[in-house]
This record gives C-alpha cells, structure tokens and sequence, in this order.
C-alpha cells in the first residue's frame, strides 16, 4: 500500500511539473508574440508619422521631393521617399523601422493651391478689353520660367495673355502691331493670345485682401522700397489706385482695387491682381518693370472697360515655380490624399 501511495505521489508530481512548463512556454510565446505586435504596432506608427512630416512640408513647399533619410521618430527611424506620378500629383513612399521591424505607407497626394488654374502670363477679364503698346521691345511671355527669369523650367506653357473670349481673343491679334506680335509667347504659338476657363476673380481679390499683410494707402510713390522676399512673401493691398515709380522690390501678392501704373525699375515676383469698375494697368513709361508670375486684371462692372497699356521695355514671364514658392511660403497650399495604403 506504501508502495502504491509513493507512486501515485510520483505520477502527481510530473503531471504537475509537465503542467507547469506547459504554462511557463506558453507563457513565453505570449510575451514574444506581445513584444512583436508592440514592435509592428511602433513600425506603423513611426512609418505614418513619416507621411505627416512629409505631408507638412508638401504645404509649405510644393516643389520639395527630398524626403528623409534615417530620421529618428518616436525611438524608431523613418526613411521617406517622394516621386511624382503626374501633374501636381505625388506618391509618399514611407518606412519605419523599430527594432529591425519595419512597416510601409504609400500615400498618393494631390497638391492643390488656393489659386485657379493659371492659363496665362497675363489674364485680362471684361466683355470688352482695350489693348494700346507703344513700346516694340516689351516682352509677355506664357512659357514658364525658372526662378531667375531667364531659364525655361519643365512645366507646360500657357497663354502669352488670356482674355475670357475667344471673339476678344482673335480682335486683339487683329488689331495687333504687326511688329511686336513676337512679343508674346507663350502657348499656340506667337502671338500667344487665347481664351481662358470661367474665373471668379471677385472672390479671389476678397480672399487676398482679407489676408492682407501689408495695407498701402492709394496714391503714387516714388521711392526705394523691398515689399516681401520669397522666403519671406508678403500680400499687399492697395485699397485704390496705385502709381509706383522708383526702384522697388517685392515678392507675394500684391491687390490693388483699381488702376496700376507700375513706371520705375519694379521687381515683382508672384501675383499681381488689379480689379475696379474701369481699370488701366499701364507697365513700362520711363522704367523697365519686370513680372515673374502671373498678372491678372479685370473690372467689376458689365460696362466697364479694361485697358491694357504696355510702353516702354516691361515684361511679364509666367513662373510655375515661382507661385508655388510664393503661395506654399504664404501657407495657402493644400495636400488632398487620394490613396493610402499600407
């Protein structure tokens, strides 16, 4: 019987043991299947974080396709790549690595500005538009432009000058001096004058002006003057006329709420929106003003008339890089994500 009771204790004691060093190794396996889904769990999270770092950036800097390289995140690392995929279109590729795990995101990312379509080098809105040059050297030239003003960049051309008909578009080459139709370029060939998509250019002049970082009283100026770097782009309105002689210097918005006669040795890189009942915008006289960008200008009033005077050696260059600079440094960029997928 003593016998018995040793051997029934024994068998109780190695059932116990295998049972608790079954316990212990699944215990094992859940911890390490614990830390591995805490590691994958840290690699998403560093991986999406990259998207956002990315995705900040791209608001800002619409040109920007550096990306990152072994950028500490969150006690992980994080390598970003961006390419384009088509036309303000890009794919963020982003890997976040914790502990040997890794984790990818792929973003596909519209980058929008706060600004319609860019048709021209020059947009000219109203039923009925006046166009007077009695200079034969200025330049208004649709094809785009690196930021030094004198190097073709990639993107596509538009219109020299745009004009919201195509009957308005075809009376101006008409009636164009026969000597200065290479003076503008741009799109379809010289002279590059045609039509533009429909373009709400009150609201846009509102939007600006409630933005406004600098208020100039109307009037005429003459003096030396620096309005905004592209670092630092500034949006300037003018609540009236405005004549500017003299040599100034600008980069960002400026908004004018009627005529602009820009005269002196002018420097503007960016966008020029001069709007009124009738408005001029006269660009030349006894200075050389230079654009890099876009001018627009227009009349609020169904029988208003806008005059367009060119005299003098003016010029005024469309830029793709330039507005993106201009508008991503103003914060006025927008990054809409089409797909996202990891």
């Amino acid at each position: 019987m003593g016998q018995q009771s040793l051997i029934i204790v024994l068998l109780s004691s190695l059932l116990l043991s295998i049972s608790v060093m079954g316990m212990m190794g699944m215990w094992n396996w859940s911890a390490e299947t614990t830390a591995s889904l805490f590691e994958r769990e840290q690699a998403l999270n560093v991986s999406r974080s990259g998207v956002n770092k990315a995705v900040s950036v791209l608001r800002k800097k619409k040109t920007w396709r550096d990306g990152y390289t072994n950028l500490r995140v969150a006690g992980g690392v994080v390598n970003v790549r961006i390419r384009d995929i088509g036309l303000d279109t890009v794919e963020i590729i982003s890997v976040g690595t914790i502990n040997g795990v890794n984790h990818q995101s792929n973003v596909e990312a519209k980058l929008s500005s706060i600004f319609p379509n860019v048709e021209s080098a020059l947009a000219v809105f109203g039923d009925s538009v006046e166009f007077h040059n009695d200079g034969k050297s200025f330049d208004i030239d649709g094809r785009d432009y690196m930021l030094d003003g004198s190097t073709l960049g990639p993107y596509p051309p538009v219109h020299g000058m745009g004009v919201q008909s195509g009957k308005i578009a075809e009376d101006i080459k008409t009636n164009l001096d026969p000597k200065v139709v290479p003076n503008i370029n741009g799109a379809g060939g010289t002279p590059s004058v045609g039509p533009f998509g429909a373009t709400n250019l009150a609201a846009l002049q509102k939007f600006y002006k409630d933005r406004a970082t600098t208020i100039i009283p109307p009037g005429s100026y003459s003096y030396n003057g620096i309005f905004g770097t592209l670092d630092n782009p500034e949006i300037v309105s003018v609540p009236g006329d405005l004549i500017w002689n003299g040599t100034i210097s600008g980069a960002g918005i400026l908004v004018v709420d009627g005529m602009l006669k820009m005269s002196g040795n002018i420097s503007w890189t960016g966008i020029i929106l001069s709007m009124s009942g009738d408005v001029t915008i006269e660009l030349g006289g006894s200075g050389n003003p230079h654009i890099l960008g876009t001018v627009w200008v227009g009349n609020n009033s169904t029988s208003g008339v806008t005059n367009v005077e060119i005299n003098g050696n003016p010029s005024i260059r469309y830029s793709y890089i330039a507005l993106a600079t201009i508008l991503g440094n103003l914060g006025l960029l927008d990054v809409e994500i089409i797909k996202y997928y990891e």
